[in-house]
């Protein structure tokens, strides 16, 4: 790929809509490992799609309605992970 391309992961809905998340928006909103089961305890069922280099599908979340990560936030949901 040329230094100056980008990479977005797209996904589609059943409606076919599509949805475009640009590499960047994707690492940003990467979980600290120390949130790995309680996503877990939230996916409905955990399965793995592959889909392109090297990401998977791995279920949707199910939320509370009244659960505060069920509600857009520009911040990340979980806890991200730190690079320091």
């Amino acid at each position: 790929m040329p230094e100056n391309a980008s990479q977005a992961l797209v996904i589609v809905d059943a409606e076919e809509n599509y949805y475009v998340l640009p590499r960047e928006a994707v690492e940003t909103a990467k979980a600290a490992p120390g949130a790995k089961a309680a996503i877990e305890a939230h996916l409905r069922e955990q399965i793995k799609v592959p889909l392109a280099d090297g990401y998977c599908f791995a279920g949707m979340l199910d939320l509370p309605a009244g659960d505060e990560l069920a509600h857009y936030t520009t911040e990340a949901s979980w806890p991200v992970a730190t690079t320091s």
